[in-house]
């Protein structure tokens, strides 16, 4: 799967947002320890993933904040 956009995730329901934040924290976690143990062939995946993830919880909060 490709990196996504953040506009990308504003239009998603909330439901498919958090279950997509909860497969790309496992993906993260496995991207971490396979490049521990052989290596990556492009590590900077980490860093674009882990920086999809902040932008789906910043979706995800935004949402909760204004729904209240």
């Amino acid at each position: 799967m490709g990196l996504k956009k953040y506009n990308e995730f504003s239009k998603m329901q909330d439901a498919a947002l958090q279950e997509e934040l909860k497969s790309a924290k496992a993906r993260i976690n496995s991207m971490k320890f396979e490049h521990k143990v052989k290596g990556l062939s492009n590590p900077t995946t980490i860093t674009h993933l882990r920086r999809e993830i902040a932008q789906m919880s910043t979706e995800l909060t935004k949402r909760k904040n204004t729904a209240n």
